[in-house]
């Protein structure tokens, strides 16, 4: 639809009231073109069902769609962040502030700084082409498998290779490692000497870092044999693999009978049994685990839970933080389902607080909902926040997990059928793409919508009411002071106002 087809389309929606006090929708052709405030305060316009739309926010938020999912732009100016997307993921960029990332594809480009020509860039074409500036100013290049240099990449700070995997060196910080014929020979180094490594794969391996451990493996992983130095992890441990091991440490001990399968080890911290691994599982100590694998499953780090059954099918979790608490359950993909809440302190004498001076423990305080995240994957998903007064419900939702912002922005209006968004007292009820529609403002104002049969509007504390029928078919418009209607989309004829009619009371005959 072009930009003249919009322009008409937005006179054409106009030309019934006019000269009318302005109602919820300016403008409103259904899935054709709507143009309009919506719950949120943003004004939003939208042409061709789902693919075209232009929002903006009062805060400067805007969004561009045009159409989708080839195109679509977000741009929050309070932030300095902007986000777009041609048919996503096919290709994305973002910026925040001076900084720009790009990709199409596996080609990713990266700047710190757009405003600099010196500033740290990268370009990367995975896994073939590599180049950019540094952060100290220095360029790279590298051609793979050829040869060059890399800056930033696979959680390394410099990759320089020959021929890979002939040669390859790298640097994490002060650690270096030279790899010839990757894996097979390997040597890593620091200036200090405190860490060492060493591998001929899978011949013979030592590795030692000096406040930590010494460790040696011939035919991994046949037999592996380590010594500990650290006062609280002092000892020895052995694997001969696949018949045992041994653990033999002053903070835990124990044996592997055919590792990894069964396991028994004791300790002042940790205790753990595997047997078998993974079917029967058991920690306790800092970190509490039982599993019973696939059927069932339970872990607790410090305040996080998680639970298990029929893994990977059905999960649950609780943590909580201060005095929020947070709840999910899972059955994956199909349902998902976050609740958080907050403690309450309840008054004084209630449960929750205890008169006597030795209680074993605190009973826990009572909780209140405050957001709740629902998703029943592809038919609906809802959520609510009652501390920011939002709610929306969604069908369909066919992206399985969460709402991603790419996915927002470029494909989840096409299949969401029906979209209804409340913030405090306003609220929209979006069907069809505007085919049909229900809008509901502060100060009684409501408007219902089945284009192109009917529609109603009022705004009770203005005194206005307005319907049509076809569009103007036949159509009234009343407001505090006049009346018209409309006939065949003729012009308008007005009507005794209520106070003209009030006056010809008054007058005797």
């Amino acid at each position: 639809m072009t930009a003249a087809a919009l322009v008409l389309l937005g006179i054409a929606a106009g030309a019934w009231g006019a000269e009318t006090v302005p109602l919820i929708v300016t403008h409103d052709w259904g899935p054709l073109w709507s143009w309009m405030d919506d719950a949120d305060g943003n004004e939003r316009c939208r042409a061709a069902g789902p693919f075209l739309e232009r929002a903006r926010g009062e805060d400067g938020m805007a969004l561009q769609a045009m159409p989708r999912p080839l195109w679509a732009r977000a741009a929050d100016p309070a932030t300095g962040r902007t986000a777009w997307d041609v048919l996503w993921p096919v290709a994305a960029g973002k910026t925040f502030h001076k900084e720009t990332s790009a990709r199409v594809l596996l080609a990713w480009y990266f700047n710190r700084d757009g405003t600099d020509p010196a500033s740290q860039y990268s370009v990367r074409v995975i896994p073939l082409w590599f180049h950019g500036r540094d952060e100290t100013g220095k360029g790279y290049a590298a051609l793979f498998p050829l040869g060059g240099d890399i800056r930033n990449f696979l959680l390394k700070d410099r990759i320089r290779f020959v021929l890979w995997p002939l040669w390859t060196e790298s640097w994490i910080k002060e650690v270096h490692t030279t790899d010839v014929l990757w894996p097979i020979w390997s040597r890593t180094t620091t200036p200090d000497g405190h860490l060492e490594k060493f591998r001929v794969f899978p011949f013979y391996m030592h590795s030692k870092n000096e406040r930590l451990y010494d460790k040696h493996s011939v035919l991994w992983p046949v037999w592996t044999h380590a010594r500990y130095v650290h006062p609280k992890a002092e000892g020895t441990a052995w694997v001969l693999f696949p018949l045992c091991g041994r653990v033999n440490l002053n903070s835990q001990k124990g044996w592997m009978v055919l590792p990894p399968l069964f396991q028994f080890i004791r300790g002042e911290q940790m205790s753990r049994t595997f047997c078998p691994w993974p079917f029967y599982q058991r920690e306790t100590g800092l970190r509490e685990k039982l599993a019973v694998w696939p059927l069932y499953g339970w872990r607790k780090d410090g305040a996080l839970e998680r639970w298990y059954w029929l893994w990977p099918l059905i999960v649950r979790e609780k943590n909580h933080w201060a005095t929020t608490h947070r709840n999910r359950w899972g059955v994956i993909p199909f349902y998902n389902n976050v609740t958080t809440s907050v403690e309450t302190k309840p008054p004084t004498g209630e449960a929750g607080e205890s008169d006597e001076p030795e209680a074993s423990a605190p009973a826990p305080l009572p909780r209140r909902v405050v957001a709740n995240r629902t998703k029943l994957w592809p038919l609906y998903s809802r959520g609510y926040d009652l501390e920011a007064k939002t709610y929306r419900l969604r069908l369909v939702d066919l992206w399985p997990a969460g709402h991603p912002p790419p996915v927002e922005r470029s494909w989840a209006p096409l299949w969401t059928v029906l979209d209804y968004r409340a913030h405090g007292e306003q609220s929209d009820l979006d069907v069809l793409w505007g085919l049909a529609r229900y809008t509901r403002r502060e100060a009684g104002a409501r408007a219902f919508s089945l284009f192109p049969l009917w529609r109603h509007d009022r705004a009770e504390a203005a005194g206005v009411r307005r319907w049509s029928v076809l569009k103007g078919l036949i159509a009234y418009d009343r407001t505090a002071t006049t009346r018209q209607v409309r006939f065949l989309w003729l012009g308008r004829w007005r009507l005794a106002g209520p106070e003209s009619a009030a006056e010809e009371r008054r007058t005797p005959p």
